[in-house]
């Protein structure tokens, strides 16, 4: 059950990334830069993301960038805190 959670969770990380690097790579902030200039942007976001960590180094910018965000984060809380519940 373990590998499971962790393969899905894997997945979901990928998704996360795939799907918010094409919704945020033209995003450019009041430097002029954009977060997300690489595939491997994404990852880390993705990374950061789906474990809570949540640096605020990468953000997105677009109202697509920040719902596609928002699905996957509580995707993740509720997918990690899922088996922390059913285990008790």
């Amino acid at each position: 059950e373990l590998i499971i959670t962790l393969y899905i969770g894997f997945l979901g990380l990928i998704f996360s990334s795939y799907f918010v690097y094409p919704a945020e790579k033209d995003a450019f902030d009041e430097n002029g830069k954009t977060g997300f200039s690489s595939y491997a942007d994404a990852l880390w976001w993705g990374v950061v993301t789906v474990t809570t960590i949540s640096y605020g180094d990468k953000v997105p910018q677009t109202w697509i960038g920040k719902t596609i965000a928002s699905c996957f984060l509580v995707f993740a809380i509720s997918f990690f805190a899922l088996p922390a519940v059913t285990t008790t």
